[in-house]
């Protein structure tokens, strides 16, 4: 009866220590907010100069949503007449 009770408190304690302290206790980090592409672009295009600093990206996730349209940048792009 000993040994039962033995081994019973022993499985109860090995479930149980797997229930804390796991990854799960560490904040998610959050994903990074979605930036418009072609605003991003048209911006970056009206600051453009040499000695500007670069624009750190890596980190920045970006939407397309002019994919389809094949006029997105003629305002920023076209010829001057």
């Amino acid at each position: 009866m000993r040994y039962l009770l033995a081994i019973t408190v022993s499985v109860s304690a090995l479930l149980l220590s797997g229930c804390f302290g796991s990854d799960n206790d560490r904040p998610r980090q959050q994903a990074p907010v979605a930036i418009n592409y072609t605003a991003f672009v048209k911006a970056q295009l009206a600051t453009t100069g040499d000695t500007r600093e670069p624009v750190a990206i890596n980190d920045t996730r970006f939407i397309f949503r002019d994919q389809d349209n094949p006029d997105a940048y003629n305002n920023v792009l076209a010829p001057d007449n």
